[in-house]
């Protein structure tokens, strides 16, 4: 079914020539109540004078929000700013948006450097605005009226963005549209981790305080500039950052290995080995199973500070798991000393909140999220985070335990989403989350009934996967009802699924007009299969720009395209560029293209490492282009080993290859064996060979089924060769059909022997006028058996 935030399958490997986007399995996933409460190092409101407000230009890094670096003085608390990729673009950006008011959003994992950028790009762009640092959402409207009465050019910043701001009593679309009225930059930075949880949700309606903040955080990022900062730093970034002598940036520079040189002057990936070290008998258990404790909380989508006593509480598990006593675990005030005690004058993995209370440093739930398996939320904590939250609370917390999988953490979300739906039976959020829970789980009658409830309540996803389920169950007519439904909500995916249903039909134009559609509404396969389409009928000017719009939307097979568009137009170099874009982004095809250029550059070298590569990632037909590139260098060995690896998985051109070396060295018999292979997936050229093989090993009857089906779709070469047969045989009428059909296709032999038989059948003139055309048709051409 096509959820809110997973997009319609598409295949590992992507057919030859341009890209076309493909529908496949739809894969469930779940809305988001936004999670997590918020903590801005700005400075509190302070009454509601602009004026008291600080100048940009005389703004400290600390109060927006900057993270503390090592200090090498007593008020050294930042490093020199390194200019950053994306400086220009957001600086104009927010250039513009302090002219005419406007809303530009930085995205970037934590510790990646989005608070200093963005604060850097304020400085820069308007030092002369006053700064407004609210705390909450309710000090939004105070902040609007106050910059009304009093014509202060202003700039609303909001670091590290949640749920406190994203909700209707917070910056919703109307206040939002009030602050850019009366020409208010906003600016804010966000985690894209915590992105995930704000989901357009299009038209969908209910009364639910978990849906209205889904939809109000929704429609509010949709109106965003947004910009996204990099983890790692470039080439030209850290280029740049050498050219710098403070020592902290030399250091970071030196030593950042995979992080980037923001995370490493943030004390981040420190603080990250020193947690993960800590588990062991010589180091502090306990202190590293209290973080985990507080790590997965945040984990779960119960936003913090965590209470000392749910922590302690909970890091029992933790520690037991590791081996409990076995560790030798120090006493527990020693355990939150260590795991509440600041690092390198930075920041501490649990930062006080109060007395009580404490939160988790971020970067330490980032990167247990990017760890490879992701490690299992245990089922205790599942049960404790939905008895310790709020009701506004359960939403986020429901997702993050259906999107975990495992039996616990989905009882947990069914039991959370059950009661929402028989409360509030006008909403559709949480029946469309339950639904995409049952129908994961194979429970695909209430799914349906599900799906159908939100999709009245208009929730459009809602009726894009019945249409799914619909077309699965064989309900064409229904399937199509639901899909219709889904794009009159204005739904971006069933755009793009009724263009492809259209395409696969054969109704180009048809196709052409739904995928424009979603591509207008940002859905970055219909942009691509669009360019698809306009490329394929020659309007490459056209098809250009929509590649162009789903590469910056991220779409693997939007830069794999380009690269297409600039081979084609002979321009190598921009070619080679977007084929190893497509390739970071995980198009192995893109290894063959680059191959590819390589040949037409004369580089075999080059293609021979490129094909491997493409080989190596399991592209089928990089098998037979490295094959025939040995054979053409007289690497036979080498070419049958590539050969055979690609026909063994069903590869045409290698099994063709095959045939070719095991032709070369005269073992025919094995020869035949893989042209049968061939000729049973109905390839031509496999057929044609395998009839020309068994011609040459005297098999004639064998030969003739082979060579007159390769005949009959166009093989010259066969219908010559059956010309033979026949003729040899005294058939002189079929030798005659077969030499024509021959002779008709350009081959001059086949004439000149055509009029040897009507010659010697008594057709005189009818001889001479072939013995003309075949000096007029000039030396016949034989294909040879590697096709």
């Amino acid at each position: 079914m096509e959820c809110i935030m997973a997009p319609v399958g598409q295949p590992d490997v992507p057919p030859e020539g341009v890209r076309n986007e493909i529908k496949g399995d739809v894969h469930g996933s779940w809305v988001v109540q936004i999670g997590q409460a918020s903590f801005f190092a700005g400075e509190r409101l302070r009454g509601v004078d602009p004026g008291s407000w600080p100048l940009a230009s005389s703004w400290e890094p600390l109060t927006s929000g900057v993270h503390r670096a090592r200090e090498l003085s007593s008020r050294d608390h930042v490093p020199p700013y390194v200019e950053r990729d994306v400086d220009l673009d957001l600086r104009a950006k927010i250039a513009d948006a302090g002219e005419r008011g406007g809303w530009v959003l930085l995205l970037g994992h934590s510790a990646a450097g989005k608070t200093r950028a963005a604060f850097e790009a304020i400085r820069a762009a308007l030092p002369e605005h006053r700064v407004a640092t609210p705390t909450t959402g309710e000090d939004l409207r105070p902040i609007l009226a106050a910059v009304v009465s009093s014509d202060v050019r202003c700039v609303l910043w909001l670091d590290d963005l949640d749920e406190s701001f994203l909700n209707p009593g917070g910056l919703d679309p109307n206040l939002l549209t009030e602050f850019v009225r009366v020409r208010v930059a906003v600016v804010a930075t966000m985690r894209i981790q915590r992105l995930k949880v704000f989901t357009p949700i299009g038209r969908e309606t209910g009364s639910s305080s978990a849906a209205q903040a889904v939809r109000v955080g929704a429609r509010v990022l949709e109106m965003a500039e947004a910009v996204e900062i990099r983890r790692t730093w470039s080439a030209n970034e850290l280029q740049r950052a050498a050219e710098f002598r403070d020592e902290r940036i030399v250091e970071a520079v030196a030593h950042h290995g995979p992080y980037g040189v923001a995370e490493y002057l943030a004390a981040g990936p420190a603080i990250w080995s020193e947690w993960r070290r800590a588990i062991d008998v010589e180091g502090q258990p306990r202190g590293a199973a209290l973080v985990a404790a507080a790590v997965d909380l945040a984990r779960c989508g119960l936003p913090g500070p965590y209470s000392y006593d749910l922590i302690t509480e909970l890091h029992e598990h933790y520690l037991e798991a590791q081996g409990g006593h076995i560790l030798r675990p120090e006493p527990l005030p020693d355990a939150w000393t260590w795991a509440s005690g600041r690092r390198y004058g930075v920041t501490s993995p649990l930062i006080p909140a109060s007395a009580t209370h404490w939160k988790v440093f971020d970067y330490l739930v980032d990167g247990t999220e990017r760890l490879s398996p992701t490690p299992v939320v245990p089922d205790l904590v599942w049960t404790r985070a939905v008895e310790h939250a709020t009701d506004d609370q359960l939403m986020n917390i429901a997702i993050n335990a259906a999107q975990a999988g495992t039996p616990v953490s989905l009882q947990v979300a069914e039991a959370v989403w059950r009661p929402m739906v028989s409360d509030d039976p006008d909403g559709g959020l949480a029946a469309y989350n339950l639904g995409v829970l049952y129908n994961e789980t194979g429970r695909l009658d209430e799914a349906r009934e599900l799906y159908v409830r939100a999709a009245h309540a208009g929730v459009p996803p809602a009726a894009h996967n019945l249409s799914a389920l619909c077309a699965d169950a064989g309900e064409a007519s229904e399937a199509r009802k639901w899909l219709r439904e889904a794009a009159r909500m204005n739904h971006p995916p069933a755009f793009f699924t009724l263009g492809f249903e259209l395409e696969e039909q054969g109704k180009i134009d048809e196709a052409e007009t739904w995928y424009r559609r979603g591509a207008e509404l940002g859905e970055h396969r219909a942009a691509t299969n669009l360019g698809k389409i306009l490329s394929n009928a020659g309007r490459v000017d056209e098809a250009l720009p929509w590649f162009v719009i789903a590469n910056e939307a991220g779409d693997r097979y939007a830069a794999f395209n380009i690269g297409i568009f600039h081979e084609e137009a002979g321009r190598l170099d921009r070619a080679e560029h977007w084929y190893h874009v497509a390739l970071e982004r995980g198009t192995a095809e893109a290894a063959v293209c680059l191959g590819d250029v390589r040949l037409k550059l004369e580089d075999a070298v080059g293609a021979e490492k490129w094909f491997k590569h493409a080989a190596e990632a399991g592209v089928a037909r990089a098998f037979g282009k490295l094959g025939r590139l040995l054979t053409a260098s007289g690497r036979l060995a080498e070419a049958e080993d590539w050969f055979r690896l690609g026909a063994d998985g069903g590869d045409v051109v290698s099994i063709r290859g095959m045939g070719f070396v095991l032709h070369e060295s005269g073992r025919l018999e094995e020869a035949v064996a893989w042209m049968e292979r061939g000729a049973a997936l109905d390839d031509r050229s496999s057929t044609e060979v395998l009839g020309q093989l068994l011609y040459d090993l005297d098999r004639i009857d064998e030969a003739i089924p082979h060579l007159e089906k390769a005949a009959n779709e166009g093989a010259g070469n066969s219908a010559f060769n059956l010309g033979v047969i026949h003729a040899r045989a005294g058939d002189l009428t079929e030798a005659a059909r077969w030499y024509r059909r021959a002779a008709d296709g350009g081959d001059s032999e086949a004439a000149m022997n055509l009029a040897d038989v009507l010659f010697r059948d008594g057709k005189v003139a009818s001889a001479v006028w072939w013995v003309r055309r075949s000096r007029q048709l000039g030396p016949a051409a034989r294909r040879s058996i590697d096709g």
